[in-house]
């Protein structure tokens, strides 16, 4: 939602649906590298991390790669937390966020469907 939000204010479009696949340009700056960090963080693959972070450090400067790491961590945990707690998503946010994650493919990840899916 913010990525759409962060569109209309800058007079860009950015593809919503890059969000849960690779094969779609989100149409951000050094998306590339935003997405292997981030992925390389959530799924604790720290082998890989020093590899990629270099090269994501090069192409958009140190500030900028850190920055990345703080924020991927950081939802990463709030999420977590909310999950661990049995905070559900808020009615209002659920209701104006329905379409956009049926068709961006986030709502695969919602906890209650992924139960039904695998018990």
């Amino acid at each position: 939602m913010l990525l759409r939000a962060s569109g209309q204010q800058e007079n860009k479009e950015y593809e919503l649906n890059s969000v849960t696949s690779e094969d779609q340009s989100s149409g951000v700056a050094n998306e590339e590298h935003l997405r292997a960090l981030t992925e390389a963080a959530i799924s604790g693959d720290w082998l890989a991390l020093p590899k990629i972070r270099d090269r994501a450090e090069l192409a958009m400067g140190l500030q900028n790669t850190v920055d990345v790491l703080v924020v991927a961590a950081a939802f990463n945990g709030i999420t977590r937390v909310a999950d661990a707690t049995g905070i559900p998503l808020d009615q209002n946010t659920a209701d104006v966020t329905t379409e956009m994650r049926e068709a961006t493919g986030i709502q695969r990840f919602n906890y209650a469907e992924k139960t039904q899916r695998y018990g």
